[in-house]
């Protein structure tokens, strides 16, 4: 099951506090999925259709708990949806426009978020939940933090992201095959809207993959750290003993002062070691800053050799 699949059994399984708030949530189901269908001699009938067998139940018993209506249920077979079963929920002729009246939809304005269901805050959530139900995805945060309602309503979307604002949260739209896409993208913000819709387990899911994640990218970025940090230790150490050798061709290691004829010694003989253990192998022991200074001082007097013999 998917993680956007669990979300929505989560919320399913939600008990709003206030009975307002089954109205709020039917009301944002119906004005995000449902459809209005005339028949022969003006009958008209409400659908709401989803693939979430969970959410159609949901459906069907919000209609019961809020209307006292029991609704015609249809599992319709699709070649779209690879053969998955999807649901239809219809009500018909004075249920439909009964249903329609109190989910605060005028059929014959430009559909919004209705005010009059929205007015306390505790309502606006289960509307929100209610519209998730309906038509919202949320992409598994193990590959990115994305969620999504994908509407058919260009006007309804706009009236969506203005609830949203109310809640602190920017919401953004996009069109995706001649529908309009409401989106939240970030992990901050997606478990901000996840809690607000109630949905706490499947928030707390993401903030555990998260602190996962992040765990194991500060491990690759320290390991990937320590790795550079012996190739370049690796890398400096094969200069050295080349500086030193050349040193040592040409002038001898006798003519090298003491110090810098034991460091001289010590790195030919350990090109592994980092310059604190060079430094402890010295006599007395001298500092990484020490040891550092001397292998400086016989990489310049090689340099200063091969200047010499250039024409």
């Amino acid at each position: 099951m998917s993680y956007s699949s669990v979300a929505k059994e989560e919320l399913c399984r939600v008990v709003p506090q206030n009975v307002c708030c089954l109205l709020a949530e039917l009301s944002g189901i119906v004005c995000a999925a449902g459809s209005i269908i005339y028949r022969g001699g003006g009958e008209k009938r409400l659908c709401i259709e989803t693939e979430n067998a969970a959410v159609a139940r949901r459906v069907f018993r919000l209609l019961g708990d809020v209307f006292d209506i029991r609704p015609r249920l249809v599992t319709l077979e699709r070649a779209r949806l690879g053969g998955r079963s999807a649901h239809r929920i219809e009500i018909a002729g004075g249920e439909a426009s009964f249903v329609l009246e109190g989910c605060g939809i005028d059929v014959t304005q430009r559909r919004a978020v209705p005010k009059e269901i929205t007015l306390r805050k505790c309502c606006r959530r289960a509307f929100l939940r209610g519209v998730f139900l309906a038509c919202g995805s949320v992409t598994d945060p193990g590959k990115e933090y994305h969620l999504e309602f994908v509407l058919s309503d260009e006007a309804f979307a706009a009236s969506l992201v203005r609830l949203i604002a109310r809640f602190e949260l920017t919401a953004r739209i996009a069109s995706r095959r001649q529908m309009t896409v409401v989106y939240l993208k970030g992990q901050g913000a997606i478990g901000d809207m996840l809690s607000i819709i109630e949905a706490q387990k499947a928030r707390f899911a993401m903030e555990e993959t998260f602190i996962r994640k992040e765990l194991r990218n500060n491990a690759n970025r320290a390991v990937n750290c320590d790795s550079a940090n012996v190739q370049r230790a690796v890398a400096a150490a094969g200069r050295q003993a080349d500086a030193i050798g050349r040193v040592i061709a040409a002038m001898g290691e006798s003519s090298l002062p003491p110090a810098l004829a034991e460091t001289a010694r010590l790195r030919l003989a350990h090109p592994e070691m980092s310059l604190e253990e060079l430094g402890r192998l010295c006599d007395p022991p001298v500092g990484k800053s020490g040891v550092n200074h001397r292998l400086r001082k016989l990489e310049e007097m090689a340099r200063d050799l091969e200047a010499q013999s250039e024409p």
